[in-house]
């Protein structure tokens, strides 16, 4: 989508920075997004389930997909597909080790009822301080069996992702409406008010 594309793309360091703190601030980047997205006139149906499914999205592990597969999905189920790629925001550096622990937990106990516990387990040394001290071969090792972490949270995080979609539906469906009739109600103000101005300067010229 060209409204989504940059003319100088950002490169990985700057956009982990500002995913962890905007250089316009939150409450200008805030301001941005929504006017953005209900500038569009879509449905608070079309919004509140666009931003849903780029939560849910955020659960899965394929980092560079997040916004495609928001799109997509948000396109299926015909919601905003700009809204999808704003709700990927919900998976960032604050949130990422939390859902992807649950996420591989959750991959863990699945793998398990079919009977693939000895497929994906890890060696009984893999642990926090063998990661501290010998990184190097604990990524090696994961590199080649990759099966034992990828299956696990892959399963895990759209598992995840399918029972959150509600969940961030709900919560958000009232606060967007409200937004909406409130941006709505905003722009109305602002024509009237140019309106104003414009007949008052035509009044000026007829005299």
């Amino acid at each position: 989508m060209a409204i989504l594309k940059r003319k100088k793309p950002r490169s990985m360091g700057r956009q982990f920075r500002e995913a962890v703190w905007p250089t316009q601030g939150w409450s200008r980047t805030y301001h941005y997004y929504r006017h953005r997205v209900f500038r569009t006139g879509d449905s608070t149906y079309k919004i509140t389930a666009g931003l849903a499914t780029g939560a849910a999205i955020s659960w899965t592990p394929f980092f560079g997909t997040h916004f495609i597969q928001a799109m997509f999905f948000s396109w299926c189920i015909r919601a905003s597909m700009l809204a999808g790629f704003i709700g990927t925001a919900w998976g960032n550096p604050w949130t990422f080790s939390f859902m992807f622990w649950i996420g591989y937990k959750l991959g863990v106990t699945i793998c398990g009822w079919f009977g693939l516990s000895d497929f994906i387990a890890l060696p009984d040394s893999f642990d926090l301080d063998y990661f501290m001290d010998y990184p190097g071969e604990f990524f090696a090792y994961l590199f080649s069996h990759p099966q034992k972490l990828l299956l696990p949270i892959t399963l895990g995080g759209y598992l995840c992702g399918l029972l959150f979609w509600p969940v961030a539906y709900a919560l958000l469906y009232y606060p967007v409406r409200a937004a909406r009739r409130a941006y709505r109600v905003q722009r109305f103000a602002r024509f009237k008010k140019k309106m104003d101005k414009q007949k008052a300067q035509q009044a000026q010229k007829d005299k």
